[in-house]
């Protein structure tokens, strides 16, 4: 008991004196669950690997410490994230590994910095999406490694724009997509700058016709295959964009002549049926003015009920002067003979209407 005890004590004082005196200090597999902070400031190489380190705020405040690193290894740890701004006290690093872990998101500025990186694995992670616009400050990245993640597009030769030495990147055993969204990539892949490592088993997973093809042949691929048509990041192809009445109608030409295709937008039914609508209207107008009598006629041609004469009495009074031609004498009677007339005359209806298009011409003639 006293033997084991001795032999734990001389391990802790021997790791302790090695934390506090070398500059290359080598913690792996002490199953440290954060960066410790008693190794000397002057620390230039830190093994943390196969620890349970998850990188939270205290271990970035135990990083700030140690200026002078060059080489930092969290391998087989327990991070899942690579927070923004984490490494930003690290301006010395040119190595950062952090292989096997189980890193999932990378934020955009989580890079921010590492002027110096010259070296930098993520392998073996469950990255799915790495951002176009992720910040790469160093110009001297001469290894990426991405392999063995779950990425199924990538497009970071924006942020890698300005290396001014050659880049060895590793991308096998990605389930990649090769459809239009990664022509961009293999066009960079092709680039003189940018060395693809393992290039014969980095192949594409998605879609079906592309199963099998190196990642570096999608831009030669015929369209069909990528289940496209044509992309601005082919150099063989060039985009047209037509605009029609709010209507977008994409139009690729192949240079060397062998696609041609034209694709409509979303907006092109509704584009016809508005110029249906107004080939109609337009014939209905015209119709109007070319043919006006028709619209007259339904507009003038109106029935209107006969109107019934209430039956009237009426008097006539009038002097009769009756001479009896005889030798009497003449008699001055003012006689008053009223005649009532009891009923007019009144046209029984026999069901029809009155046109008004029957002349009163007509009519009397026929009486």
């Amino acid at each position: 008991m006293k033997t084991i005890l001795l032999m734990v004590f001389v391990g802790s004082f021997y790791n302790l004196t090695q934390c506090l005196d070398s500059q290359e200090t080598n913690l792996s597999g002490r199953n440290l669950t954060n960066i410790p902070t008693n190794c000397s400031t002057d620390t230039t190489k830190l093994n943390l690997s196969q620890n349970y380190i998850s990188l939270n705020k205290e271990d970035q405040t135990s990083l700030g410490r140690y200026e002078n690193l060059t080489e930092l290894n969290l391998c087989q740890n327990n991070i899942t994230e690579l927070k923004n701004s984490y490494f930003t006290g690290l301006s010395k690093l040119e190595v950062l590994i952090l292989r096997n872990n189980q890193i999932t998101s990378v934020g955009e500025m989580s890079l921010f910095g590492l002027g110096n990186l010259r070296i930098l694995d993520l392998s073996l992670n469950r990255i799915t999406y790495l951002p176009a616009n992720i910040q790469i400050p160093s110009m001297q990245l001469q290894a990426f490694y991405l392999q063995e993640n779950n990425l199924t597009t990538l497009d970071i030769k924006d942020a890698l724009k300005d290396l001014k030495t050659s880049l060895n990147i590793t991308l096998n055993g990605n389930p990649w997509n090769c459809s239009c969204s990664l022509i961009s990539l293999s066009s960079w892949l092709n680039n003189n700058i940018v060395i693809l490592e393992n290039e014969n088993i980095t192949l594409c997973a998605a879609p079906k016709s592309m199963v099998n093809y190196n990642i570096k042949e999608i831009n030669t691929a015929p369209a069909e295959l990528l289940g496209c048509i044509g992309s601005s990041d082919v150099s063989s192809t060039t985009t047209s964009t037509l605009f029609i009445e709010g209507s977008t109608v994409l139009v690729n030409v192949s240079i060397n002549g062998t696609n041609a295709t034209s694709t409509r937008g979303n907006s092109w039914t509704f584009l016809v049926g508005v110029i249906v609508v107004g080939l109609v209207t337009s014939l209905l107008i015209l119709a109007a003015v070319k043919f006006p009598r028709w619209y007259d006629y339904i507009l003038s041609y109106n029935h209107h009920r006969l109107k019934e004469e209430e039956p009237y009495m009426f008097e006539e009074e009038f002097n009769v002067d009756f001479d009896m031609c005889t030798n009497d004498k003449n008699q001055e009677d003012d006689t008053v003979v009223v005649f009532e007339q009891t009923h007019s005359f009144v046209p029984e209806e026999d069901g029809f209407i009155e046109d008004k298009y029957i002349d009163e011409h007509d009519i009397t003639e026929l009486n």
